[in-house]
Formats: structure tokens, C-alpha cells, sequence
């Protein structure tokens, strides 16, 4: 952990340098852009997985099972009295 916060503190250090802005915009966007560039560079990238992936054995015939069992819930769920407990 020490060696990622050393190696951060080294690359913001070096984008950063000395420089002139016209603008307290331009300056926030380079402050914005090196540290983003310093964290990059010191602690990496994750590639985070697609929450969209398919289900590769998910058919026709699941989704039929799926479906009837949700149906035979909601039918028991609801033909319980209301004393009943319900969680």
C-alpha cells in the first residue's frame, strides 16, 4: 500500500510542474486530468465485466419453469391469512 501512495505522490508530482493558466477553468481541468492520469498510472485499471452478459443456458424451457414457479408463489403468498407471517 505504501509503495501505490509513494508511487501516486510521484507521478502527480510530475504532471503537475509548473504551469500557466488563463483561467482557473483551465487550471481545475489540468488538475482534474493529472490526477486521474497519476492514478491510472500508479494503482491501474480494473476492467469491470458487462452486467449485460447473456446467460448461455438459459433457454425457452427455464424460462417456462421460471415463470410457473413465481406463479405458484404469488398464489400461496396470497391465499395465506393475514395472521399468518408473510416473510
Amino acid at each position: 500500500m505504501k509503495v501505490r501512495v509513494f508511487l501516486y505522490k510521484k507521478r502527480s508530482d510530475e504532471k503537475l510542474g509548473e504551469s500557466n493558466f488563463e483561467s482557473t477553468e483551465e487550471c481545475y481541468q489540468h488538475l482534474v486530468k493529472c490526477i486521474h492520469q497519476a492514478a491510472k498510472e500508479a494503482l491501474g485499471e480494473k476492467i469491470l465485466r458487462s452486467e449485460t452478459k447473456p446467460f448461455y443456458c438459459w433457454n425457452e424451457e427455464i424460462g417456462q419453469l421460471v415463470k410457473g414457479k413465481r406463479e405458484i408463489f404469488k398464489m400461496d403468498y396470497f391465499k395465506r391469512p393475514t395472521g399468518q407471517d408473510r416473510a
